[in-house]
């Protein structure tokens, strides 16, 4: 078997707010595609993660959804489906270029010879990406657009179906409040998870407790309080590991918007020779705080779990399909949240789920 890497879209400017159109013209299975977002700073004042910029990305066959959620959302489910981190540089100083790539898998892994995308299998497969460069990095002055796929040359010979990963509910945070959701029963699940990007709350505190149930709740599969049920799922993950720069002016704070949301630690080092003091104090979300003593460009390496606060709930082993819950086989499923009182009622608070979609 043999594979190629291919520019579906080159380098596009996405400089007025809108909605790119990009027809799926391969004939080939693919594998993964591959979003990059890539702004270039105007000044040193950071307003939002690079992957903002990519508000929507739809892949659709007329009416029929085979992908749909937010940039960050995006970005997140390809962490959780598959262990592999995906590309991302915080870069915040003015002239500086913020990077980010947002993978969509089709598979449980890059190459998985039984789950793929086939064009063939649909009319008119289109990937639609609604993009809004003021929304990230630090006021961009030019910002790109580029689409990469990673293409079977061969069609694998036990291609099964490929990952469909969707928002299936949002509404509006509200702090103290209760949500039931009722679950698709048309594919089975292979991760739920529920969300809630803020700059300003972890996610266990957005999203207090989870429950999910089958059959009317005859039968519980899961219920805990989400700050347990993160140590738990994100043993199963690597350590989100990134690096960033930013300008830090004497003895004032900078924000800077960073993908983990939870168990954050921050390393700021002064790039230019310097005896100041950087401050890193805590806060909740993705947004943290850097105070220096002396003002310079500043380089900071980050850690931290959660990614862009999604709560990663896997039904079975990630691997083995037949483990995945079968809810086609059910007369209910249903998915339960409460939210903290000290939530934050701004954050993106939806439900993502990644399902098995066979051909």
């Amino acid at each position: 078997m043999r594979f190629r890497h291919t520019e579906l879209l080159a380098a596009t400017s996405i400089m007025t707010a809108g909605t790119y159109v990009l027809d799926v013209n391969v004939r080939d299975c693919i594998s993964r595609l591959n979003i990059v977002i890539i702004g270039t700073n105007t000044n040193d004042d950071p307003i939002g993660h690079p992957a903002l910029i990519a508000r929507q990305i739809d892949l659709v066959d007329g009416s029929d959804v085979l992908h749909s959620a937010r940039g960050v959302y995006s970005q997140a489910a390809a962490f959780y489906g598959t262990g592999k981190q995906p590309h991302n540089y915080l870069n915040y100083r003015a002239l500086g270029k913020g990077k980010s790539v947002i993978p969509i898998y089709f598979g449980r892994e890059l190459w998985d010879p039984e789950f793929a995308f086939d064009p063939t299998k649909f009319v008119n497969p289109q990937l639609k990406i609604q993009h809004n460069y003021a929304l990230g990095c630090s006021t961009p002055s030019a910002c790109t657009l580029e689409v990469w796929a990673d293409i079977f040359d061969d069609s694998p010979s036990g291609l099964r179906g490929f990952m469909m990963t969707k928002s299936h509910w949002t509404k509006t945070l509200v702090a103290g409040a209760t949500d039931y959701v009722e679950l698709p029963r048309d594919h089975p699940i292979r991760l739920v998870l529920p969300a809630a990007f803020s700059n300003d709350q972890e996610p266990d505190v957005n999203i207090e407790t989870v429950k999910l149930t089958e059959d009317q709740d005859k039968r519980i599969v899961l219920e805990c309080n989400t700050k347990h049920l993160l140590k738990m799922c994100e043993a199963d993950y690597p350590i989100i590991a990134e690096q960033g720069e930013v300008l830090l002016v004497a003895n004032t704070d900078q924000e800077c918007f960073l993908t983990p949301t939870k168990d954050i630690q921050i390393q700021p080092i002064m790039s230019e020779d310097s005896d100041g003091i950087i401050h890193a104090p805590w806060s909740g979300g993705n947004g943290r705080i850097l105070d220096g003593s002396v003002g310079g460009t500043t380089t900071f390496h980050v850690t931290g779990r959660a990614m862009h606060g999604v709560i990663p709930i896997q039904m079975g082993r990630r691997d083995h399909p037949e483990e995945w819950w079968d809810t086609p086989s059910l007369g209910n499923a249903r998915l339960k949240m409460t939210t903290h009182a000290d939530a934050d009622t701004a954050a993106l608070y939806e439900l993502l789920l990644q399902q098995m979609r066979v051909y």
